[in-house]
């Protein structure tokens, strides 16, 4: 009798195992179909933006479309129509006077006049600014590995007094990792993950789209890393495209009308960017860099709920 118990409610587990699998496995087809008709919509916005002659706002949702078939071989598959449309609108686009190729263009010009450490201390200085935000975003489903932000510049930090301890070292390698696999996550592209700000709006976590901010965060991130390790001597060139990136555009073009030029919070940003070129053009002592870092990552430039 107790065998015979036994596997009746063996079988019964085993019915509602398989009951939860296809639940799931249903739950995640239904997520992807939303990831393909997020893709259209933000190509059809995209488009209706360029008919209108609003250039940058089409770039931030031709930019969301590309991101989303890109990164999801269903969205992929299902989107074949609109892609080769997309990618060419996007490269047209690049070659426009739009805010982010205009300072682009820009620091890439003044990063010719700086030695590879100065942009990796140029392109930190802006990194440190995101802190508040990465902190903020991290709460959001599946996102908490933004929080490790804080921890990441902590170690650097060390790494200006002293060698990386091997523990250090083993941390930061597997961080970039999963960093890597953020940005091509489902919780990366959900617009539901998202922070309330107090003007009643939201940055969402796919705002930092934008420009490729996450995936020059990756790689300049990875370089960084790499110096830390190894030694600026044997760095790569610092990923100085981040730094026009973090201006956190798709934000204020998606949640704000009129010229993003005349955006405040933007003009303000601008201006720490080249209030920071001249401070290291002075060729400051380190200690000055990392007390002006330890400020910048208190700085919140996003005031949320």
């Amino acid at each position: 009798m107790p065998g015979f118990f036994k596997n009746i409610f063996s079988g019964k587990v085993e019915k509602e195992s398989e009951t939860e699998r296809l639940k799931k496995q249903e739950a995640a087809w239904e997520e992807k179909a939303e990831l393909t008709e997020t893709a259209e919509t933000c190509y059809r916005r995209g488009k209706e933006y360029l008919r209108k002659g609003d250039l940058e706002r089409a770039r931030l949702y031709l930019d969301r479309a590309s991101t989303l078939y890109s990164n999801f071989e269903q969205v992929f598959d299902e989107s074949e129509v609109l892609m080769e449309d997309c990618d060419e609108q996007i490269g047209a686009l690049e070659e426009e006077d739009l805010l982010y190729n205009e300072l682009l263009e820009q620091v890439t010009e003044k990063a010719e006049e700086f030695s590879n450490v100065q942009n990796y201390l140029w392109v930190l200085l802006s990194f440190s600014r995101f802190q508040a935000i990465f902190d903020r975003l991290s709460v959001c489903p599946e996102c908490d590995i933004l929080g490790e932000l804080k921890r990441v510049l902590d170690i650097f930090i060390q790494g200006f007094r002293r060698e990386l301890t091997e523990e250090e070292q083993e941390y930061l390698q597997d961080f970039i990792l999963r960093f890597y696999d953020f940005g091509d996550s489902e919780a990366f592209a959900d617009t539901t993950n998202q922070a309330a700000v107090t003007d009643g709006t939201a940055l969402q976590v796919f705002d930092l789209n934008g420009n490729s901010a996450i995936t020059c965060s990756h790689i300049f991130l990875d370089k960084c890393i790499y110096a830390f390790c190894n030694g600026f001597e044997a760095a790569e060139d610092a990923e100085t495209d981040l730094i026009p990136a973090l201006l956190l555009e798709d934000y204020y073009l998606r949640t704000s009308e009129g010229d993003i030029r005349e955006n405040l919070q933007v003009k303000e940003e601008i201006s720490r960017i080249w209030d920071d070129y001249e401070f290291l053009e002075s060729e400051p002592e380190l200690q000055a860099v990392v007390e002006r870092m330890e400020s910048y990552r208190k700085m919140c430039r996003i005031h949320f709920v």
